[in-house]
């Protein structure tokens, strides 16, 4: 099944499960939530970093998880394997809320052959298995010094406003 018809298909069920409901930025759901979620995986599915701007992802998912109880936000994951000239296939997962009627990056993690990366917000931590160790920080600094190439950086910043989805992406 080719790609356009899988994302048809899903967003064929996703008006059925939700019934057609009205739509609109200040009142997000249903088709809504999802098509701003896929707008994000296909800027995503664009972006281009590392060192030599040879990493990018391919198969990319998501999943949506509406409120289990009122006044909870939803909730979303994307997955997503990272290719990178290295031995072995990376993976990520990035956790998005609902936050002020727009996806808010949350968090993330990126497993490597040689690192874990581990993110909450504008903070890191990577677990080395070269050295074995942890090296953490702020990922405004090491966006400015240009040393941390990570799928969530790119996300951050260029498909995001600071973690926070643009107005009408």
């Amino acid at each position: 099944m080719t790609m356009k018809r899988v994302l048809a298909a899903s967003l064929l069920v996703l008006v059925l499960i939700f019934g057609g409901q009205g739509l609109s930025w200040a009142n997000p759901t249903g088709l809504d939530l999802v098509s701003r979620i896929e707008l994000i995986k296909t800027k995503m599915a664009k972006l281009r970093f590392c060192h030599n701007e040879s990493c990018f992802y391919r198969e990319i998912t998501s999943e949506i998880l509406p409120p289990q109880q009122n006044g909870e936000p939803y909730r979303a994951t994307i997955s997503a394997i990272i290719d990178r000239p290295s031995a072995s296939p990376d993976k990520a997962d990035y956790h998005f809320e609902l936050t002020d009627q727009r996806w808010q990056l949350k968090s993330g993690e990126e497993y490597t052959d040689v690192a874990d990366y581990s993110f909450v917000g504008d903070r890191y931590e990577i677990f080395s298995v070269h050295n074995n160790r942890n090296l953490h920080g702020d990922i405004n600094q090491a966006n400015l010094e240009g040393n941390l190439k990570s799928g969530y950086i790119a996300l951050y910043f260029k498909v995001l406003d600071h973690g926070q989805e643009k107005s009408g992406v």
